[in-house]
């Protein structure tokens, strides 16, 4: 059986990285020196004194800059499910000396995160993680203060779609997403990242 050019060129593509480790994924992760801090201020309107969420946090890249943007008048929820990766968020946030970061244990269908709790909230690059996606919006939905916008980055399958697999299509999560009551606002197809793969980010808001 023949596979088609372009079938085999993803699939290098996914090979290649799971090469490159797919426990760390160090090439796509957030640099807040990068052209996406920019584009997130303006969708998220961070300033001083906002309330977000950085949902599935890893590293904690993401969530020392929007913990930098916010300020001490401010507060970033990071969450994560993983009790190793909450313990180095924690020395993370030591280290950078912030006091205006609150660690928070997530589950498969749980944020975690207080009710009514943000200004906005971001996933970067987690949704496609995500195996009860409808818990996880419903959780989101309750998070968000009215008029607060959710900000899901992610980027299409290279191959096939199923549910928890390596990346999600934007439609999908527009279908879950506004499901669960929230609003489309703009979905963003050029969105900048690190990596070999095309991102893209779709915004939505709760209504006021």
């Amino acid at each position: 059986m023949r596979m088609r050019r372009g079938s085999a060129a993803a699939v290098a593509l996914v090979l290649s990285a799971v090469a490159a480790g797919c426990g760390s994924w160090s090439g796509f992760g957030f640099s807040a020196d990068g052209p996406e801090m920019p584009r997130l201020r303006q969708v998220l309107t961070l300033e001083t004194g906002k309330v977000v969420a950085d949902v599935g946090a890893g590293k904690g890249e993401l969530t020392l800059a929007l913990a930098r943007e916010v300020g001490s008048n401010g507060r970033v929820f990071s969450t994560e499910i993983d009790p190793e990766r909450r313990g180095r968020l924690r020395e993370a946030v030591v280290a950078a000396k912030l006091d205006n970061v609150t660690v928070v244990e997530a589950s498969v269908s749980e944020t975690g995160l207080p009710p009514n709790c943000c200004d906005a909230i971001v996933l970067r690059r987690v949704y496609h993680h995500l195996t009860d996606p409808s818990g996880i919006n419903a959780g989101l939905l309750r998070s968000l203060r009215p008029g607060g916008v959710l900000a899901v980055i992610d980027f299409p399958p290279p191959l096939f779609f199923s549910r928890g697999s390596f990346g999600v299509p934007a439609k999908s999560v527009i279908g879950e997403v506004t499901s669960r009551g929230f609003e489309l606002v703009r979905l963003f197809d050029d969105w900048p990242g690190r990596g070999p793969l095309e991102s893209y980010c779709v915004v939505f808001r709760k209504s006021p």
